[in-house]
């Protein structure tokens, strides 16, 4: 870890946030919300039909009713581990925007922001993260709404990565094509956007203020040319391109966690397959977190993760058996103690933001 002292400076606008009143935001039509959120159980429902087309439920729960127990605690050892490590990932992005940022400072947020994206819909972890910790973080909701944006761009290149991998050792495409197109259409985007940030933030910053001005209300440009400032300050995390190769690394480091619980949890239910197979899972079920769902991505995970086990010779029970019990350690586990670290007495500052009031804001 480099000492403090080797830090860039970042703009103060960074660090402090002029806050849009409550009374002054548009407030979202409580209608297209609700159409919103049917629409994610629909899809959901949708894709648990698929993953279990043809399958018998007594079928599945005898192949969970076979799971060895050591597999399983070393699969949730190894999620505590990628969990810490995506932790001290997003510690290491917000220290350069404020050096002196304890470690401890970020485990509360970034654990109860995953257990709300877990339990409510759209997303609203990612805003109780950015808006609820403001305090404790030392940084404007802009600044960490950049730091989400860079782990989710570092997150999408390592999972392609994967993802191209086994399309490679596969020699044939046993991916949907939709699915396929979309991956790739990521994986640019995704690489391009990383890039920029790194070799040309000008230019990104230059275009935005373009879109910024030509907004004709003078309020609303002024107000949206400093969030846009802030922003782009915060996106000073991603350079030099040392800093960035470091996250990439340390990203690296918690999928290669992530994966070894998905293997951890095959070899618990005796799945048969190439060794490839979890890992090839876990790039397909985590990429398709991204197609619009339910709370905790229920059914999209699943019926993905299943394609990815089957697609190198899993058996389609066994393989369901793996996505379900996989999932629920992604999702129990982490969503358990993120929801004692929102309730617990004593973790709030006094001048924070309360979580508790930041979650039924953005709920």
């Amino acid at each position: 870890m480099p000492p403090s002292s080797s830090v860039p400076e970042v703009p103060d606008r960074a660090r402090v946030n002029p806050i849009v009143p409550a009374d002054e935001r548009a407030a979202p039509s409580p209608a297209r919300r609700w159409l919103r959120i049917a629409l994610g159980w629909i899809v959901a429902a949708l894709f648990v039909g698929l993953a279990f087309r043809r399958v018998s439920v007594s079928e599945v729960l005898a192949v969970l009713r076979s799971a060895r127990v050591v597999p399983i605690l070393l699969a949730l050892v190894a999620l505590a581990g990628g969990f810490t490590v995506r932790i001290v990932r997003w510690w290491r992005m917000l220290r350069v925007l404020e050096p002196a940022l304890p470690l401890r400072a970020c485990v509360r947020p970034f654990l109860v922001s995953i257990a709300v994206n877990n339990t409510l819909p759209l997303r609203v972890g990612d805003v109780v993260r950015a808006v609820g910790f403001r305090s404790a973080l030392r940084a404007s909701p802009m600044a960490v709404i950049g730091t989400l944006l860079v782990e989710r761009l570092l997150d999408v290149v390592v999972l392609l990565a994967l993802l191209f991998a086994g399309l490679v050792a596969l020699g044939r495409s046993v991916v949907p094509r939709p699915f396929l197109l979309a991956g790739v259409a990521v994986g640019v985007v995704a690489v391009s956007g990383l890039l920029v940030l790194v070799l040309a933030p000008a230019w990104l910053r230059r275009i935005a203020h373009g879109i910024v001005g030509r907004i004709p209300s003078v309020a609303w440009r002024e107000r949206l040319g400093a969030l846009a400032d802030q922003l782009f300050d915060s996106l000073a995390i991603v350079r030099p391109a040392r800093r960035a190769a470091g996250l990439v690394s340390i990203t690296a480091l918690a999928w290669a966690l992530e994966g070894s619980a998905y293997a951890c949890v095959a070899w618990s239910l005796h799945a048969d397959g190439s060794a490839f197979a979890p890992w090839f899972s876990l790039a397909t079920g985590t990429l398709a977190t991204m197609i619009p769902s339910s709370p905790g991505y229920v059914g999209t995970f699943d019926f993905f993760a299943v394609r990815g086990l089957t697609a190198f010779g899993t058996d389609h029970v066994v393989a369901l058996g793996v996505a379900l019990l996989v999932h629920l350690l992604l999702w129990l586990p982490v969503t358990v103690v993120g929801a004692l670290y929102l309730v617990a007495p004593g973790q709030r500052r006094a001048n924070e933001t309360p979580a508790e009031g930041a979650v039924s804001e953005a709920a």
